[in-house]
């Protein structure tokens, strides 16, 4: 720990600095062996909606509405929640099964015991525009509030031991001292530093037809090939390589995926992002709340039975064991809960391979609720990216509450506990970190029902195996979530993935 840590821990944590708050035990996940917070975190969400249900089954055997369908979403998070909400309004008879105690999933926005109304948004950060075009028609179907978000400007970017500025990332001498060559230097001297990956994929993304078709660009051997291996035939210096990343991902991926945001006319990386005022759970307690006794909590499915006019699904609620039939079933729990259900008659080849082998990644969010905002007395930028694993990126939120503390929100490595969080922002800010009141961590690897975050780059050689493999539907059996789309941006993927799941139901 460097001298100004020392300083603030034995002048500051005294008086200001309550012991951190971690996992208070509850739920373990068996292959990750970790606690996972629920009560501290958040008592705010779906158990307190109006009409939703704890385990109480509506019966689907009733007779529905002439033309309608009875289908079952197993999952309650933005992807179930927006599909089975599609469904109803088409006039369909669906009910949502949801394993934990909340809706959401990854949407979730932690209130309590945050200080003066302040919140914090712990997974699904932002939404972007263009991008998010169908999340933004149901912000303007609910009416919903929302903030423009500056986390991404004046960002600050640790690289080689040093905060750099965006204005420092255009000198020719600074590029040329981080080891780039004489092209990416010409490039970066007059673009952002995040379009550096343009650079060297633009002479591919064209080739791409549509943003569902990864082999219709004529670089499937490119499946094969690692994606810093191409950079260096291309002309890469290995300073770019490095920055540019997923150096060991399928080049075909990365390429089909910005090859996607160009389509969709979004950048690499977004400057301009947007929240939910009050935090982006207001999204999914809405449509939950729309919903209403058609959600079902506490509600884990144990089993899969699949035929040719129907599907049976088992699942749990207080112990008891329970069953549902229904026309359809939608699976719109991560690919990760996916592959533990027992699913008879089983999953065709593709599709189990597929499940099986689908990456994510898992992270972690800390917390920091300061007495003010004393970077800005200070002249600083508190939007960072950095190096450091136990807090590559900071940014503040809830800037709108009416009070003199601030909510600050870092992104860690999914080991990385509180305390790391709060030593890495000790040492790595500029000044003297004070008046920190409270911090918290909030790891997803640790919940059982929504432990992994969004999938990542696939593998050399995967993503002809996965893709389209992982959306398709078996039968009567359709697939929704992030992990079933395209691109991998969380909550417009979950709502993609889930519109479409919603469309082929109608029209069968």
């Amino acid at each position: 720990m460097n001298d100004a840590s020392s300083k603030y821990k034995s002048a500051e944590c005294p008086a200001a600095l309550p012991p951190v708050k971690e996992s208070d035990g509850q739920g373990a996940d068996p292959v990750l062996q970790k606690p996972v917070d629920r009560r501290s975190l958040l008592k705010a969400g779906a158990a307190a909606l109006v009409g939703v249900t704890r385990g109480h089954t509506r019966p689907l055997g009733r007779s529905p509405a002439q033309g309608a369908k009875r289908v079952i979403v197993a999952g309650g998070g933005i992807s179930g929640l927006s599909c089975a909400y599609e469904l109803m309004k088409r006039g369909h008879e669906v009910e949502v099964l949801e394993a934990s105690e909340r809706t959401g999933g990854h949407v979730r926005t932690m209130h309590e015991p945050l200080a003066d109304g302040l919140y914090a948004d712990l997974g699904a950060e932002q939404f972007t525009k263009p991008g998010y075009d169908l999340y933004w028609r149901y912000v303007e179907e609910f009416n919903l509030p929302y903030l423009y978000y500056p986390r991404r400007h004046g960002l600050l970017r640790r690289i080689g031991g040093q905060f750099r500025t965006e204005e420092e990332l255009h000198d020719r001498r600074v590029l040329a001292n981080l080891g780039f060559n004489r092209r990416e230097i010409d490039y970066l001297a007059t673009n952002a530093w995040w379009n550096l990956p343009m650079l060297y994929f633009q002479p591919y993304v064209d080739s791409f037809p549509g943003e569902y078709e990864p082999y219709k660009a004529g670089l499937n051997h490119l499946d094969d090939v690692e994606l810093g291996d191409l950079l260096r035939k291309d002309g890469a210096s290995e300073a770019a390589i490095r920055f540019i990343g997923d150096t060991k991902a399928s080049a075909l991926h990365a390429l089909w995926h910005a090859a996607i945001l160009k389509i969709r006319g979004v950048p690499l990386f977004p400057i301009d992002v947007y929240r939910l005022k009050g935090g982006n759970q207001v999204m999914t307690d809405t449509l939950a709340q729309k919903l209403g006794d058609r959600v079902h909590l506490e509600s884990p499915v144990t089993r899969i039975e699949r035929g040719e006019s129907g599907v049976r699904v088992s699942y749990r609620h207080a112990g008891e064991a329970r069953q549902m039939e229904a026309d359809y079933l939608v699976c719109a729990m991560s690919a990760v809960l996916l592959r533990r259900i027992p699913v008879e008659p089983p999953w065709p080849e593709a599709k189990r391979y597929a499940i099986d082998h689908v990456p994510y990644y898992s992270a972690s969010h800390a917390v920091f609720q300061t007495r003010t905002p004393f970077w800005e007395e200070d002249g600083h930028s508190i939007n960072w990216e950095t190096e450091n694993p136990n807090l590559e990126q900071l940014w503040r939120m809830a800037e709108e509450v009416p009070t003199e503390r601030s909510i600050l929100i870092g992104w860690s490595e999914a080991s990385a506990s509180a305390n790391d969080a709060l030593e890495a922002f000790q040492r790595l800010y500029l000044g003297r970190v004070r008046g920190v009141e409270r911090v918290f961590m909030h790891t997803w690897a640790n919940d059982p029902w929504a432990m992994a975050c969004e999938t990542v780059t696939y593998s050399p050689g995967q993503l002809k195996k996965i893709w389209p493999a992982i959306a398709d539907p078996v039968g009567r059996v359709h697939f929704a979530g992030a992990y079933a789309d395209n691109l991998n941006w969380g909550q417009e993927a979950g709502t993609r993935s889930a519109h479409r799941v919603a469309e082929a139901i109608d029209r069968a």
